[in-house]
């Protein structure tokens, strides 16, 4: 579930909460200004942070070209988590 909240939720909304940070500083220090809020452009700023994000976690995670896949195991009273073993030659 943290796996899935960082990689998709977290990005999309870094631009709304660095926005409203924003907003909240210049109001602090008496910035006169009628705030509006631009929520077209936060959203393709949050779409654009999120595809970013995927397209790392597409090219530089995931195990490499040719492993093997073994799966999670019970073993001696306790839970091995699933891994790749190396490509064989």
């Amino acid at each position: 579930m943290t796996s899935s909240l960082l990689r998709y939720l977290l990005p999309f909304l870094m631009p709304f909460a660095a926005y409203f940070a924003w907003v909240w500083l210049m109001k602090k220090f008496g910035a006169e200004r009628d705030w509006k809020h631009p929520w077209h452009w936060l959203f393709v700023a949050g779409t654009v942070c999120l595809l970013a994000v995927l397209g790392y976690f597409a090219a530089f995670d995931g195990a490499p070209a040719g492993s093997t896949y073994v799966p999670p195991e019970y073993k001696d009273g306790r839970i091995v988590p699933g891994h790749h073993l190396p490509p064989k030659d």
